[in-house]
């Protein structure tokens, strides 16, 4: 059977074609000139021979004419049959989207390599003409985009592996976003996915825009491995929590700081141990040899400082204040009732309720003294403030007591975030000494104000006594949150971090990382380890039970031994319609310019 490279999609349009019927008809019942011979010119004729030359050229002219219209009208009217040719397309072909796996079960022990490593030389297998590169990891993102085989194949050379979860789903979702509307996209991992859209599912919906995506799976199961998959830290105490992965059970030990042990954990089961958390950077570790290494340490930070300590100077204790001190368990409270008062060795000295008359002479100026060294002196209001010479350490000239209303953070401060201070029966107006910060206020009468001192800072409390403030549950929670900012603390919640998390700093500063120094206003925290800032030092680990889940149960795509590329091909038509008119047009002006060379226009 003879197969022609040309079809016709609308075969009633072949009905054009007989408009070439009449045109051929007219050139061949057109009138022919008649060669008549002169017997004045007849041996002028036949000397040269030139003109039957001539009159050949001009019917050999006559006929180009001929065929210019007939190839004119013979486009024309197969422009309306619809013709077409049909070819084989590689839709793969024109941009391959590489989805590497980068999070940390990439760093698992397979004979001797990684599974990163095998991913990455399996990837240099699919390069194209045109390569982008799609980092899975807990936030995936585009490392690579439109680049050349040389390109990408630097950029694989450079790559390195992270030690975060991973959201293969949502790396697929971004790769067929990324691709458009044809292409490849090549998923190389091992598919254990700790959050987002399943694999699967975002293959699917990858899938049903045309688009071709390949699972090669990267790594084998029956893997050991035992980990720190969760850690609870608190001011006081920290919770470690071992996973044994393996089939059987195993005795692990374990080291933290300075203390050791060895627990004892069934397959599949976990186990905990319990710590009083110390100040500074304290290392835990499982040491023991298994395939996969990053969950087997974990750092934990806590405030190098320990335990403030408080002074409350008063004559008639308020056991809200002090039970409110006490709260939060990281301060170590002391009450002193005046005359005997010695501020020496405090952090934070709180006046409060005090009998004017028992205060001995130059008290005030030693707490102004252990300000200027670097101790915050808070000096709380009480009916009879106004005759008490506080020599300085009361920042406001008390002027008349006025009335009360809705207490309004002025200027916001780790203190007073998410603090209801409610409203106060009555108020203090008067004149601020020197600069400083209104941190609250009533109308136009300060009740909160800080003022730094030398070294230290002195504070103006001017809630009384007797407002509701006292037994509302924000109350520990505004003096934990103040002395810890007046001490310069930072929580222990806020110092532990998990992988992938990002950190954003009030500034641009220089930061040292586990590997590396860089100066950032923001940092992804994809390293486990120590990291280091201007004002604080902080631990990240991985502690993810499911990234820590080495083992493939279940297979989701091909083995990277057996997976070969192969190209997806589908069948496409070329229309000539178009063509076709553009060849009638251009006949059609061909035929203009012949017909003025030979002088006819």
């Amino acid at each position: 059977m003879v197969s022609f490279p040309f079809s016709v999609g609308n075969p009633g349009g072949l009905w054009a074609l007989l408009a070439l019927v009449p045109l051929i008809i007219l050139y061949l019942v057109r009138p022919k000139p008649k060669h008549m011979a002169i017997p004045s010119l007849m041996f002028f004729m036949k000397s040269t021979g030139s003109k039957r030359l001539t009159s050949f050229l001009r019917t050999l002219t006559r006929d180009w004419l001929f065929l210019i219209q007939l190839l004119c009208v013979a486009a024309l009217a197969l422009s309306f049959a619809g013709v077409y040719t049909s070819y084989q397309h590689d839709v793969t072909a024109a941009h391959t989207v590489l989805v590497i796996d980068v999070s940390a079960s990439s760093q698992v022990n397979e004979g001797g390599t990684t599974r990163f490593n095998i991913a990455v030389s399996k990837a240099k297998d699919f390069l194209g003409a045109k390569n982008t590169v799609i980092l899975a990891k807990d936030v995936p993102f585009i490392a690579l985009k439109d680049a050349g085989q040389r390109e990408a194949l630097k950029f694989l050379n450079s790559l390195q592996p992270r030690e975060t979860p991973s959201r293969i789903g949502e790396a697929i979702i971004l790769a067929g976003e990324t691709l458009g509307s044809e292409g490849r996209v090549v998923v190389l991992s091992d598919f254990i996915n700790t959050a987002g859209q399943l694999p699967q599912v975002a293959k699917s919906v990858v899938e049903s825009k045309g688009l071709v995506v390949d699972f090669i799976e990267i790594g084998s199961s029956n893997k050991r491995n035992v980990g720190i998959v969760n850690l609870d830290v608190d001011p006081t105490q920290t919770v470690v929590y071992v996973k044994n992965y393996m089939n059987s059970k195993q005795n692990i030990p374990l080291v933290a700081g300075s203390h050791q042990t060895s627990l004892e954990i069934p397959p599949g089961s976990v186990e905990s141990f319990a710590f009083a958390t110390p100040p500074g950077v304290t290392k835990i570790s499982l040491p023991v040899k298994d395939d996969f290494l990053i969950d087997n340490t974990a750092f934990v930070s806590a405030p190098k400082s320990g335990r403030s300590k408080i002074l409350v100077i008063t004559n008639n204790e308020s056991v809200f204040l002090t039970n409110a001190l006490r709260a939060s368990g990281e301060s170590e409270v002391v009450v002193q009732q005046p005359p005997i008062v010695d501020p020496d060795g405090f952090d934070v000295i709180i006046v409060s309720n005090v009998n004017s008359r028992e205060l001995l002479p130059g008290t005030f100026e030693d707490l102004l003294v252990s300000a200027e060294r670097g101790a915050t002196v808070i000096a709380a209001i009480q009916e009879d403030s106004k005759k008490i010479n506080y020599q300085g350490v009361l920042p406001i000239t008390l002027s008349e007591k006025g009335h009360g209303g809705l207490v309004s953070v002025e200027q916001g401060a780790r203190f007073t975030k998410n603090v209801d201070f409610g409203e106060v029966q009555s108020s203090w107006s008067g004149e601020l000494i020197g600069d400083q910060a209104v941190i609250a206020s009533v109308g136009e009468n300060p009740v909160l104000t800080l003022k730094q001192v030398g070294a230290g800072k002195i504070m103006y409390y001017g809630i009384p006594e007797e407002s509701e403030f006292k037994f509302s549950p924000d109350y520990p929670i505004f003096w934990t949150e103040l002395i810890k900012f007046v001490t310069g603390q930072l929580d222990v919640r806020s110092l532990n971090f998990e992988t992938g998390e990002t950190l954003l700093l009030e500034k641009e500063q220089l930061v040292k990382t586990p590997s590396k120094n860089i100066r950032r206003a923001a940092l992804v925290l994809d390293e486990v380890g120590v990291y280091e800032f201007e004002d604080r030092v902080i631990a990240v680990n991985l502690v993810n039970e499911l990234e820590s889940n080495v083992n493939l149960e279940v297979q989701v795509g091909a083995a990277a031994t057996e997976y070969e590329l192969r190209p997806v091909k589908e069948t496409r038509t070329f229309e000539w319609d178009v063509f076709l008119l553009a060849f009638a047009l251009a006949f059609l002006f061909l035929e203009v310019i012949l017909l003025k060379w030979r002088g006819d226009l």
